[in-house]
């Protein structure tokens, strides 16, 4: 059942190396992805099979990820306004300017594609991990990918056979993540409650040390969100 492997997900670094996929199953795989649903019909994304052996590591190497290099298969989700221009001018119509809405929706349905092409995966027995860490580089990721004006390298998936079997991780209670009717506040008892759902992510037993490393004023998302509006701006896109 699919709930049985959503349940039994686990993000899995270690793998055979380069053991190819059978082709019904990578084929099975992707078809997964193009199933998903996308905004208004638009196909907001798209995604690069990345088979050169050299061209894979050398983008392990750029953000540090091995598993990147010795995963069966890695895909690369773009954020893709480009193919759209390109149907529109196809039959003279010209594309809108303001790019931000669109690219919003692009992340979303690039998700909704990589969710499902990992659930089908996971589902035939192989392990998954998404890599975020693609925007430790996205500047090698643009020139090695050859990726055109109006799109952007949101995030990697790598697919293969697993040689770790690591315990689930923690999530948050599903009382702060489902809400009814209105957003409610959180209180002193709810935050608590976060930081000890959560303590086992860290070796330290505090969650603050993730939450000050990505979040915090001077944490990840602080100092990269300029270097990837100026990156973004750099690619054609109006943001």
């Amino acid at each position: 059942m699919a709930l049985d492997t959503i349940m039994r997900h686990r993000s899995i670094r270690k793998y055979r190396p380069h053991v190819p996929l059978p082709r019904q199953h990578l084929e099975a795989i992707l078809e997964a992805g193009r199933r998903a649903p996308t905004d208004a019909t638009l196909h907001l994304w798209s995604a690069i099979r990345v088979v050169d052996l050299e061209k894979r590591r050398a983008l392990a190497e750029a953000i540090g990820q091995e598993h990147v290099f010795t995963a069966s298969e890695f895909l690369v989700f773009i954020a893709d306004l480009h193919r759209l221009k390109r149907l529109l001018e196809y039959r003279g119509e010209a594309f809108l300017e303001n790019h931000f809405a669109l690219l919003l929706f692009a992340a979303v349905d690039a998700a909704l594609a990589a969710e499902n092409m990992a659930v089908a995966a996971e589902s035939l027995g192989y392990g998954i991990c998404f890599i975020g860490a693609v925007q430790n580089d996205p500047q090698t990721f643009i020139r090695l990918l050859g990726l055109p004006q109006l799109t952007y390298p949101l995030f990697g998936l790598t697919i293969g056979i697993p040689e770790e079997d690591p315990p689930l991780r923690p999530r948050l209670p599903i009382g702060l993540l489902v809400m009814e009717d209105r957003y409610r506040d959180l209180t002193a008892s709810d935050l608590e409650d976060a930081y000890r759902s959560m303590a086992s992510i860290t070796r330290s037993g505090d969650w603050m040390a993730v939450l000050r490393r990505y979040v915090s004023r001077d944490g990840y998302f602080n100092a990269r969100a300029e270097t990837m509006r100026t990156l973004m701006r750099s690619m054609g896109l109006n943001v």
